[in-house]
């Protein structure tokens, strides 16, 4: 389905399966969608109530809760503290399943130092851009600086040409990220629902930018549905929550708690 077909249809949050929000799979991006963006990806803050939420409702969902981000796996343990949640990181270039065991990692590949070293130059004259390392990647984000977006964008095509085939430019919210080829939110989402306990459950995948389009889609496709967070549009989501905040509480309720605060 074309997403621009789409761009005209007011979304509404769903209400839980047929069957009750046991026979739910959830995923979930991070930031945008369960935190708030920061002008560097390092000044984000961590709502107090969110992991008490996560925990309460991968309980609910007898372990069938994961997160789909951007961000390595390890910092996504460093900010979440629940290194026993399943998890893509990266894109889904790393993975860990729901029994803590991790199928896919990522190391750098020879070169991608030098490709650091030499966004890092090009950008030196715009101080409010971020130039992120992650694993056998790298993030240019220019939130805090707009008006670098054109150099930005620039520098990013330069080293993609450099870096060769095994690598593709993604773009975010703010940001341009060279990663590797191949991988991507839909794919971790697809193998995740093959193994316990996620088999037979209807997926929702919550998520905001245009990295989580991919599992909206693999979430259709395999009969749940996409839930866009905020107001960009198109999407191929049919569902949406209107912010951060909407979605911590959404899921407070659906895990049977309290609101979220903050």
């Amino acid at each position: 389905m074309d997403p621009a077909t789409l761009a005209d249809t007011p979304p509404q949050l769903p209400p839980p399966p047929r069957e009750g929000i046991e026979a739910a799979a959830i995923f979930l991006d991070l930031d945008g969608t369960l935190i708030d963006f920061a002008s560097r990806p390092d000044e984000v803050v961590v709502d107090a109530s969110l992991r008490e939420i996560l925990l309460a409702l991968r309980e609910r969902l007898d372990g069938a809760l994961a997160i789909l981000s951007g961000r390595p796996l390890q910092r996504l343990d460093e900010l979440l503290d629940l290194r026993t949640l399943a998890a893509a990181g990266s894109h889904g270039a790393e993975l860990r399943r729901a029994d803590g065991s991790i199928p896919r990692r990522v190391r750098d590949a020879p070169g991608i130092a030098s490709l650091r070293a030499y966004a890092r130059m090009q950008l030196a004259t715009w101080p409010g851009v971020v130039v992120e390392d992650k694993p056998d990647a790298i993030a240019l984000h220019w939130r805090a600086q707009p008006e670098a977006r054109d150099a930005v964008v620039d520098t990013a095509r330069r080293i993609a040409s450099a870096a060769g085939p095994r690598y593709q430019l993604q773009a975010g919210d703010h940001v341009v990220e060279l990663r590797g080829a191949g991988t991507d939110k839909g794919d971790a989402l697809a193998k995740l629902m093959r193994h316990a306990p996620f088999p037979g459950r209807v997926p929702w995948m919550v998520g905001d930018d245009l990295t989580d389009e991919h599992a909206f889609a693999a979430a259709e496709r395999l009969g749940g549905f996409g839930v866009i967070v905020g107001p960009r549009r198109p999407t191929r989501a049919r569902h949406a929550l209107p912010g951060t905040r909407a979605v911590r509480e959404w899921l407070a309720h659906l895990a049977g708690i309290g609101g979220a605060r903050g």
